[in-house]
């Protein structure tokens, strides 16, 4: 007994001195072992770079109260954990520090002069429950500029938030983003505002009417047409052809065919801009194309004397899966969806020396209809139907375009001169020259925009076409939806039968198993 006494002592006293030892080594060594996927709470390489590059300090000032709910102190610690590590790649430029405004009223005010407002949240006092005034903000402060985080709530997106933030701080340049209008497209005022609110945490955004201009102005870095309604005539046409020789980005998100859901009708969209197209080196087809994998509609139907709102998947409604994970743009994609999207024609850049990279596909069952479309909520489809696979729906674009002017007679004004003298037109475009298209404009519609992934590969586009892909990678790590893949009708039908005999099987098998257990110990008893 008193070995054994010995050994207990001796064995509390050895854990005691390890647990004492790893205190002592974590006291001077940062360690941390991150097990996500997508490696979340580690420093992404875009954001070590940019602290890397701060020229000037910065610094922040977190508006922190001190007695929060457990909730936002989680929040609280994984900013600190978060800056901490910024302050670890920031070669000393970079600082902080947590200040908690209920301690006196000069801060309180200087948070709210950072715009850094309290906000009402639930907490538990004395066993009730009571609203209290909180805060949880920072403000970043470089050289003259500042930039706020108003109310931190959230880990969601936290570092890609802080990254952007800096960025704007440090950035030697605000860029523009053109909206093209004047021919039906959609307008950030009117049916793009989700988007372009979300654009304007990185650039400026502004639509751009060339009725009068004699060209794209140059402070656009980059022209989006988006879903135009009618024919862009040519004048406009040389506008944006010239703003593409400059070198400039354009992305171009159309549907090809018009197609109205409520009375079930749809048509082709004349906006003759194939040969314009085909030029550079892509064609969006006049086509629909339908999925079996698709997102829902909700349709209304008669049953006797009543009228029954029904949930269907809706085929010309495609949910998309497969992605390009070579490129940039779509590298960490899982979901995107599309709305009467067309396909497009990718053989025609090979002969022109420009590089097409097809971005989004359609899935392994898929289906085109061209000429008469059917497009009823309440159409039968068959599977015999979806006999094609992996259609191209995006692609991007890089090399020395052609001018569509290069061969062309350049098109007048009211006068009979020419728009632009023919000495003045640039036929080649520079060899790094970009663009995205997307047979599909709706997708951006704030009336369509139910998929974040769709405003996120907005994003990813504009940032690949201005060559600064620096927050792509860590804008879409943290978004992962993955959807069950559709299977066969067959194989649904297994799995039912399955989920519906496996468990009371089961039960019934580990109740036998218990009363042999039972009835052998009796046995043994006896």
């Amino acid at each position: 007994m008193k070995r054994t006494s010995l050994y207990s002592t001796a064995g509390i006293l050895l854990i005691t001195l390890i647990v004492v030892l790893v205190n002592l080594i974590a006291n001077t060594r940062f360690f941390r072992l991150d097990l996500t996927e997508g490696k979340t709470f580690t420093l992404s390489p875009a954001s070590k770079q940019v602290v890397g590059n701060l020229q000037d300090p910065l610094t922040v000032k977190v508006f922190a109260s001190r007695n929060l709910s457990p909730q936002l102190g989680d929040v609280k610690r994984f900013l600190n954990d978060l800056l901490s590590d910024y302050r670890a790649y920031g070669h000393g430029r970079f600082r902080y520090e947590f200040i908690d405004p209920s301690t006196s009223d000069d801060l309180e005010k200087e948070a709210q002069s950072y715009r850094i407002p309290p906000f009402q949240e639930n907490v538990w006092n004395k066993d009730q429950l009571e609203l209290k005034k909180v805060y949880l903000g920072a403000v970043f402060l470089y050289q003259d500029k500042q930039e706020t985080l108003p109310a931190v709530q959230s880990t969601a997106g936290l570092e890609y938030n802080i990254t952007s933030l800096i960025k704007r701080l440090t950035s030697q340049q605000d860029r523009t983003i053109g909206f093209l209008t004047g021919h039906g497209e959609a307008t950030t005022g009117e049916n793009l505002r989700q988007v372009s609110q979300v654009l304007q945490s990185n650039y400026k955004v502004r639509e751009v009417d060339l009725t009068g201009l004699d060209g794209v102005p140059d402070d656009i870095d980059v022209l989006l047409i988006i879903d135009p309604q009618s024919e862009i005539p040519d004048a406009d046409k040389l506008k944006v052809d010239q703003f593409i020789m400059k070198g400039r980005p354009v992305g171009w998100f159309f549907n090809k065919v018009d197609a109205d859901l409520q009375r079930g009708m749809a048509r082709s969209r004349l906006l003759k801009i194939d040969e314009w197209t085909k030029t550079y080196g892509f064609r969006v087809n006049e086509d629909l194309v339908a999925d079996l994998s698709s997102e829902m509609i909700q349709i209304q139907q008669r049953a006797g004397f009543f009228t029954i709102a029904n949930t269907i998947k809706y085929p010309f409604f495609p949910r998309l899966n497969r992605f390009n994970k070579d490129h940039s743009i779509t590298a960490n994609f899982e979901v995107a969806s599309l709305f009467f999207p067309s396909s497009i024609d990718t053989t025609l850049a090979a002969d022109k020396e420009i590089k097409l990279t097809p971005l989004m596909f359609s899935g392994d069952r898929s289906m085109v209809e061209e000429g008469r479309y059917n497009i009823n909520a309440t159409r039968k489809f068959s599977e015999a139907e979806f006999d094609r696979a992996y259609l191209p729906l995006a692609a991007a674009l890089e090399g020395p375009f052609d001018s569509y002017f290069a061969a062309r007679d350049l098109p007048t004004d009211e006068d009979g001169k020419t728009i632009l003298p023919e000495d003045e037109l640039v036929k080649k475009a520079p060899e790094n020259t970009r663009m995205v298209v997307v047979g599909d404009g709706l997708f951006l519609r704030d009336d369509y925009l139910s998929n974040p992934s769709n405003v996120l590969f907005l994003l990813n586009s504009v940032d690949w076409l201005v060559n600064d892909t620096d927050l792509i990678a860590l804008r879409t790590r943290e978004v992962k939806m993955r959807p069950l893949k559709d299977i066969a009708a067959a194989q649904k039908q297994v799995w039912k039968t399955v989920n519906w005999f496996l468990p009371p099987l089961l039960v019934i098998l580990l109740g036998l198993v218990y009363w042999q257990v039972r009835r052998n110990s009796r046995t043994r008893e006896i």
